[in-house]
């Protein structure tokens, strides 16, 4: 994959959590990423595209620490790759799996599939946003549904899906065999492998929280229009602390920075490292995801793990994971999202937190789901 582990995304968190288990059931497994140098020119032209930064910082730290990521990979190496050492490097493995962004494709076609072992691609960015309101979006609907697209995948073994949309699509718009398999989840681990976070929420409140990106991908302005929405409720205002856990650019970040200034109800509290994630979640009552689009958001996952409804648009991912009334509530736009939330904050929860949990443990069950995946990197080296 391209960019560094310490990105810390759902993708990296999903190879990580894969190669370190991987090698604890006895396969051999790393994750091979490209070098420093490699990514920042790739950043610096992403940035001259889009935002006309030819010499401007440019910031590609990531969320996570390079030292816990290879702890968290346990006996799985990470190995930073050159372009010119990358299909040495590959050719040491008898499968490869790499992710579905453009730039890995070309990187592999460059080399040559024939020149390489079977390589499986993981659809982990969605290969349609559903509502493409930015350039960046459009421009992202028209290369992926595009024959270069299409020729960039010609000489793949098949694709991997985690949702239920994106195998339909992918079996329309692809001739290759495309396999639905869900993303582990450790219950376990999840509930005992964690640190306990500093952090202190009210407990006189309900604290509902959104954790992610703070971008048009995870609902940036749908977020913005529940706090000018909130702001003008004295009644949903006074029962509520969201907290925000969120990365963003420099100039959004400024903006909530101001929102925690103004508003008492709302705190923002940046990025948190994973490591923290499921001892906050449990200090929680509500998880508000309004992502425009997605493939399997782990932020849902965590949340259910630790037995949290979520609110969240009718779209693939968010409505794979979540049954509708059951485990939260899958809406179909903004306002009905928003009265979602004020419902919720004069209703209270009304659903059963096992019930949620149990959900997760069952359908994501990490035994059944690696089985299925072995089975698949079985087929493909045969």
């Amino acid at each position: 994959m391209l960019p560094p582990l310490t990105l810390g995304s759902g993708a990296e968190k999903y190879f990580i959590k894969l190669a370190a288990n991987f090698r604890e059931i006895g396969i051999f497994t790393d994750v091979v990423t490209m070098d420093e140098r490699f990514y920042k020119r790739f950043a610096r032209a992403l940035h001259i595209f889009f935002s006309f930064n030819f010499f401007g910082r440019i910031d590609i730290s990531g969320k996570e620490t390079e030292e816990v990521i290879r702890k968290d990979l346990g006996k799985a190496a990470w190995i930073k790759a050159s372009r010119k050492e990358l299909k040495l490097i590959l050719n040491k493995y008898e499968v490869i799996y790499s992710k579905n962004e453009i730039v890995d494709l070309v990187l592999l076609k460059l080399i040559g599939y024939k020149n390489l072992p079977p390589v499986i691609v993981g659809v982990h960015t969605p290969i349609y946003y559903p509502k493409a309101a930015s350039l960046y979006a459009k421009l992202h609907n028209f290369l992926y549904q595009s024959m270069v697209y299409k020729w960039l995948l010609s000489g793949v073994a098949c694709l991997h899906v985690s949702n239920e949309l994106t195998k339909k699509l992918a079996e329309e718009k692809f001739k290759l065999p495309v396999h639905l398999i869900y993303y582990p989840f450790d219950m376990d681990e999840f509930k005992t492998g964690g640190e306990e976070s500093a952090i202190e929420f009210d407990k006189n409140k309900i604290n509902i929280c959104f954790l992610g990106r703070l971008s048009e991908q995870k609902g940036l302005d749908e977020l913005r229009n529940f706090i000018k929405k909130i702001s003008g409720n004295d009644t949903v205002s006074q029962r509520i602390s969201l907290n925000i856990l969120a990365r963003g650019d420099k100039k959004t970040e400024k903006e909530f920075e101001e929102y925690d200034q103004k508003y008492e109800w709302l705190r923002y509290f940046h990025h948190v490292e994973n490591r923290f994630m499921a001892s906050i979640l449990k200090k929680q009552d509500l998880l508000i995801s309004p992502a425009r689009w997605e493939t399997m958001p782990y932020n849902i996952l965590e949340a259910q793990a630790a037995g949290l409804p979520v609110i969240a648009f009718n779209i693939p991912g968010p409505n794979d994971i979540i049954v509708d009334d059951e485990t939260g509530w899958l809406v179909k736009n903004d306002g009905e999202f928003y009265n979602k939330i004020v419902e919720f904050t004069q209703q209270g929860n009304g659903l059963n937190k096992e019930k949620i949990i149990q959900h997760i443990r069952e359908k994501f069950n990490q035994d059944k789901i690696y089985d299925k995946i072995v089975k698949l990197l079985t087929l493909i080296r045969l």
